[in-house]
């Protein structure tokens, strides 16, 4: 036998002198690694006589969600006198229970039951299972100490009757771990049986105490692990659907949950789904049964951990089950909520881990969220500064593009100011020259040609120099949809000739607009003409004028088709040209126009017209901008003091 020994490494400062196997057994307890390991051996230090001294003993565990012990292990006491060391591993591979209710072998006594069978009324047979309300005799009165008790087993049918049974509560922590029993036969070492019994509860304290804390260190250990590699994939060249799949991986192992979700923020939706993690089949359909209350956490921006989540109202009840426990943390970053990660459930949680997120739980998924969120604002900011980018480079082309096209500009002007006193005394010629000749005269018709192409020419000219060098505009009030009409009028023989059906909307609700007659003539003149360029043989041309809000608007649209290639926001470029008689100064020069009238002039596609030219001019204050300085102070001035008179 072992000398007794003082508890030493045990830390409870209790004394084993009744327990002669302490020693070895706070050996073999401290290299235990389970808690199978540590029932193993306390159920051998139960019935060895070197320990409690039971002739047979039983371990039964606590079920706390059900509140019932049931049982897990037993075992006999040895025949002989073998080492304690020796026979826990009889003990070991004897003891366990299986399903069908039989141990894993007879290990030389350590596992058989009642030689008589009679003792127990065969209540060894099968696994016991007991609520801990029906308890009564010594277990009742050891489960309600926390404690030890000895004494009668309790009643007549009870799975201990005998007059000699002893039961120990063994604690992890300050929870109820398990109940050992066990029935002693004889009068041997009475008076030690107490102090054995405490001794063991001393021992398996510590023992479960020594493993949570190692089972803990080792989970803080696999979540800092975690942190590190998520910390290192965002910081690497990872993509940020990558790094968030990672994030909810990482989550999700380091709390052994079940599965994870992720939601980002989209601007003016809420939070939308992005990506889940867990078993295919579910993890997608569990994700959007969270969607209700993911928004709840994007708005509030704050954590959400609920271990029952079934009795959430934003939850549907079948869910709740398969999620429970279930954790929710807002992305933020910079005081902003980016999204929200979910964690949910757990993966048959090990030994001493607890069955919903503890406090380490929580602070590991909030440096998870963190984390994410950084990721995700990274991103974005990277995106940005991507765009930024992008924008500069296009301006600086797009400067050097205008830079060239001023050079263009300028040599067009000279050019035009040098062509066009040549290009005059061409067409002067011309027309004299037509005036004398014979109608009969063959030639006539390609004078008539020169003529036609010489005035073209100067309208080139004089509206390039105009674009160049406009002159300030000469207003008065006038009836845009007389313009209109004025307009069209020029352009009836064509219309007819090339058999072109002109769809026209005029509104007769227009108010008198201060306009510059001649230029926004020039402007009508001038979509029209690109217009018909465009239109085939047998094509449509619609104009359509209306109020619209306070802002008159003038559509010209057309069916013709589109070069392919042709960029519409390069239609008002100047000197950009477009089909052959089709002059891009054209547009450019109404472009010009209109915004000297105050409005806009804007070029879309809408269904079937694959041109709709729109001019926009504001109504408001149009007809004030005759006047200037005090003048039309003054106006404005006797307009307050009208309402304010009224």
């Amino acid at each position: 036998m072992d000398d007794p020994v003082k508890a030493g490494s045990a830390g409870a400062g209790f004394h084993l002198g009744s327990l002669s196997g302490g020693a070895t057994l706070l050996r073999l307890l401290e290299r235990a690694r389970s808690v199978e390991e540590i029932e193993e051996l306390l159920l051998a230090a139960a019935v060895h006589p070197d320990g409690a001294g039971f002739a047979r003993a039983q371990l039964l565990r606590w079920e706390p969600e059900h509140d019932r012990l049931s049982e897990v292990r037993r075992a006999s006491g040895p025949h002989g006198s073998p080492a304690l060391a020796d026979f826990v591993h009889q003990v070991r591979n004897a003891s366990r229970i299986g399903a069908d209710g039989e141990s894993a072998g007879n290990g030389n006594g350590a596992a058989q039951g009642s030689e008589d069978g009679g003792a127990h009324g065969g209540v060894l047979d099968l696994p016991l299972s007991l609520e801990v309300a029906r308890l009564d005799g010594v277990c009742a009165a050891a489960w309600s100490r926390g404690g030890i008790a000895l004494g009668a087993g309790a009643s007549s049918g009870a799975p201990w009757p005998g007059p000699a049974t002893g039961a120990v509560v063994l604690h992890r922590g300050s929870r109820p771990h398990a109940l050992l029993v066990g029935e002693w036969e004889g009068d041997e070492q009475v008076a030690q049986r107490p102090a054995a019994l405490e001794g063991l509860r001393q021992l398996a304290l510590t023992a479960l105490e020594t493993l949570a804390r190692t089972a803990e260190s080792r989970r803080r250990a696999g979540q800092i692990a975690a942190v590190c590699e998520l910390e290192h994939a965002i910081l690497s060249a990872l993509n940020l659907a990558e790094a968030l799949r990672l994030a909810l991986d990482v989550a999700a192992r380091g709390v052994n949950g079940r599965g994870a979700a992720l939601w980002l923020q989209s601007v003016g939706r809420g939070p939308r789904l992005e990506i889940t993690h867990g078993m295919n089949g579910e993890r997608e359909s569990l994700g959007r049964a969270l969607q209700p209350l993911a928004e709840q956490v994007a708005v509030d921006g704050r954590a959400r951990v609920l271990e029952a989540p079934d009795e959430e109202p934003l939850i549907a009840a079948e869910a709740g089950p398969a999620i429970a426990p279930l954790a929710l943390l807002p992305l933020s970053a910079y005081g902003k909520t980016l999204g929200v990660i979910a964690v949910y459930g757990r993966v048959a949680p090990a030994p001493f881990e607890p069955s919903g997120f503890d406090a380490t739980d929580r602070e590991f998924l909030e440096l998870v969220a963190d984390l994410a969120a950084l990721a995700v604002d990274q991103a974005r900011r990277f995106e940005m500064l991507r765009a930024g980018d992008q924008e500069r480079r296009e301006l600086k082309a797009r400067a050097r593009r205008q830079e060239r096209m001023a050079a263009v500009g300028e040599m067009a002007v000279r050019l035009a100011e040098e062509v066009r006193n040549p290009l005059a005394s061409i067409a002067g010629f011309a027309r004299r020259a037509h005036r004398d000749m014979s109608e009969s005269d063959p030639h006539r018709e390609y004078l008539e040609v020169v003529i036609r192409e010489a005035e073209r020419l100067e309208k080139r000219l004089r509206e390039s120099l105009e674009l160049a060098a406009p002159e300030p505009p000469t207003l008065k009030l006038e009836n845009l949809n007389a313009l209109v009409q004025e307009t069209l009028k020029d352009y009836g023989e064509t219309l007819v000739r090339r058999r072109i059906r002109l769809l026209k909307k005029l509104a007769p609700d227009l108010p008198q607009l201060l306009l510059d007659s001649q230029r926004l003539r020039r402007v009508l003149q001038n979509i029209l003409e690109r217009s018909l360029d465009l239109v085939a043989v047998g094509g449509r041309i619609r104009v359509e004028s209306r109020k619209s809000g306070e802002f008159v608007v003038v559509e010209i649209a057309h069916d013709g088709l589109h070069r392919p290639g042709d960029l519409l926001d390069e239609l008002f470029v100047p000197f950009r040209s477009g089909r052959a008689g089709a002059g891009a100064g054209g547009l450019s020069v109404a472009q010009q126009l209109v915004h000297e009238h105050g409005g806009e002039i804007r070029l879309k596609s809408d269904g079937e017209w694959n041109t709709v030219i729109a001019i926009t001019l504001p109504v408001p204050d149009n007809q004030d901008r005759r006047k200037v300085g005090a003048e039309r102070r003054e106006i404005r001035r006797d307009r307050r003091a009208g309402k304010n008179g009224g």
